[in-house]
């Protein structure tokens, strides 16, 4: 075999190797279409109304989580506001 047989045959067998990686997930998902094993699209429907269930709970309860502290913040800040009181009706 000569050198240039040797580089052909190497390129030849590259090319076919990787086309044969390429070319692979296609026929696995062709050959799952063909079983049946496609994916429930109702399935996939109810994750995504669970996913957003889930997201309308967070935000609501950061929306909370807001409120409480803007609550904090101005009592911080009228309690800083008030002169300190002394005598008889002080706590």
């Amino acid at each position: 075999m000569t050198p240039e047989e040797g580089i052909k045959f190497l390129a030849l067998f590259l090319f076919l190797g990787g086309s044969f990686w390429v070319i692979n997930p296609f026929f696995r998902a062709l050959a799952r279409r063909l079983e049946g094993k496609t994916t429930d699209l109702q399935a996939l429907e109810q994750v995504r109304d669970e996913l957003l269930g889930e997201v309308d709970g967070l935000r609501q309860e950061v929306s909370q989580l807001s409120e409480r502290l803007e609550f904090t913040e101005r009592m911080l800040a009228k309690q800083q506001a008030e002169p300190p009181r002394v005598g008889p009706g002080a706590r």
